[in-house]
């Protein structure tokens, strides 16, 4: 038993080290090439998925602000999102059409420009489209099944 002990013990110890990565807390500095370095951070970055992920943060934080009238808030958060897609698109150009139709060169600028009148009925007229927009873009990129709502009725199950 201690013999098969051992010879797994050394099996994984040689694999550990045939990676070309740490087990640190170091891994991305002690990885051993450029190339493998880059592999690594762009893995780490991932796809469009990730970027929604951000999407996601912001726009709660941008429903909240402008339920609160926090403009300057809702304004600041509204620019993050539309980082956040650019760089997601970068990440994966075969979001990019849908990005930028349906959202970046449409309806991001219309709320835009709703936000800097403060008009209250024209903000919350937009942000419903612009949740319509962001639910026809998940049906056109064939996640349908993600469904952007309020975030105060996010945990209740969906009809």
């Amino acid at each position: 038993m201690k013999i098969i002990f051992l010879i797994l013990l050394l099996s994984s110890s040689w694999l550990l080290a045939q990676n070309n990565y740490s087990t640190t807390s170091n891994w991305l500095l002690e990885t051993k090439t450029d190339t493998q370095k880059f592999k690594a951070i762009q893995k780490q970055f991932r796809g469009f998925d990730l970027a929604m992920v951000e999407v996601g943060y912001r726009f709660n934080s941008f429903y909240f602000a402008i339920k609160a009238k926090n403009y300057d808030l809702a304004n600041y958060q509204w620019d993050k999102i539309k980082k956040a897609i650019t760089n997601g698109t970068h990440r994966r150009p075969k979001r990019k059409t849908n990005s930028e139709t349906m959202f970046l060169n449409t309806q991001y600028k219309i709320m835009k420009t709703a936000l800097t009148t403060k008009d209250e009925k024209l903000i919350w007229k937009e942000y419903s489209q612009v949740k319509q927009s962001c639910n026809a873009c998940h049906a056109a990129e064939s996640v349908p099944f993600i469904k952007v709502i309020d975030p105060e009725y996010r945990w209740q199950p969906i009809q």
